[in-house]
């Protein structure tokens, strides 16, 4: 048996952009229309030949949920979309799955709108990155190290936590100039008084 090649990043990519509305669509949890979360992640899970952990279907299937957990459970629904992909799902395992919803997926979701993986072309690559990575696989046409250097550019971390030092470094140069304004105030006033 020869090993299946990985898809191109730009195939994942495109299929992201498929999406279809009812995974992005009404309340996920409680109420009517609500989608079943556990259910789309377990007949996922039954493609890959294995069944939903028990521990799973309670976190997959909340009464309630705070508004970054919802965004956590449609991120799984447009996860299992991705995972479906024929050229994908025959080189991924349900570990690896469940593995990528609860770290890599998480962490995505605690910054990103579930909206945006299918909406913005940088979210949906960077999620197909963070898929071939987690199976352990390099996209297709690509080397080991341009995988790496692509995924950098596009982390939703990284580029939060530049955001996050250039609006420190901008609150700190606004704190700086107001105290040299005070300080030349000061100065100014002091030689006023002696004159």
């Amino acid at each position: 048996m020869t090993e299946r090649p990985p898809p191109a990043v730009a195939t994942l990519v495109h299929r992201l952009s498929d999406c279809p509305d009812d995974f992005l669509g009404p309340p996920l949890v409680g109420g009517r229309g609500a989608v079943g979360i556990a259910a789309v992640v377990g007949d996922t899970l039954t493609l890959l030949k294995a069944e939903l952990p028990l521990d799973w279907s309670a976190s997959l299937a909340p009464a309630q949920a705070d508004a970054g957990s919802e965004n956590w459970l449609r991120c799984c629904l447009v996860a299992c979309w991705l995972v479906s992909d024929p050229e994908l799902l025959p080189i991924i395992t349900a570990n690896q799955f469940l593995g990528f919803l609860a770290v890599d997926l998480q962490r995505v979701a605690s910054l990103v709108c579930a909206d945006f993986l299918v909406q913005d072309p940088d979210r949906r690559e960077e999620l197909a990155r963070l898929m071939l990575r987690a199976i352990g696989v390099v996209p297709a046409g690509e080397t080991p190290e341009q995988a790496v250097d692509r995924l950098a550019t596009l982390d939703s971390f990284t580029r939060s936590r530049v955001e996050a030092e250039a609006r420190a470094a901008e609150a700190r140069a606004r704190e700086v100039r107001a105290a040299l304004e005070r300080k030349r105030a000061e100065e100014a006033a002091a030689r006023a008084s002696r004159e």
